[in-house]
């Protein structure tokens, strides 16, 4: 059976996106450079949004895309309730000496 683009999409976020969250809890959480990127990769999206759904653009585009998107979900899952995207639930918290629970809260969870 063949996949559509956006359901591969959101399981590769589901897989992505809790590894960014990870490496963010790593060093104590989200800082002001983290918050720049994850604009910064809105504001691409808006431009080439189509390069990671369908692919194409230049050699490596739809890789950096991808995971400056999966980098700025995972910014945004430290927000007071999380952020739903791709048919998702995304929540993360600061962890304090708690690495067994990863601080996950439903990380990839189907909204």
């Amino acid at each position: 059976m063949k996949q559509s683009n956006d359901n591969l999409l959101a399981v590769s976020m589901a897989a992505a996106v809790p590894i960014y969250i990870l490496r963010l809890q790593a060093k104590g959480g989200p800082d002001d450079s983290d918050m720049a990127r994850a604009q910064e990769s809105s504001a691409m999206l808006a431009e080439r949004g189509d390069v990671l759904l369908f692919g194409g653009g230049k050699k490596g585009e739809t890789a950096d895309l991808f995971n400056r998107t999966a980098h700025a979900v995972a910014v945004l899952a430290f927000c007071p309730g999380g952020v739903d995207i791709f048919g998702q639930h995304f929540e993360a918290v600061r962890v304090h000496g708690q690495p067994e629970s990863h601080g996950m809260k439903g990380y990839g969870q189907v909204a």
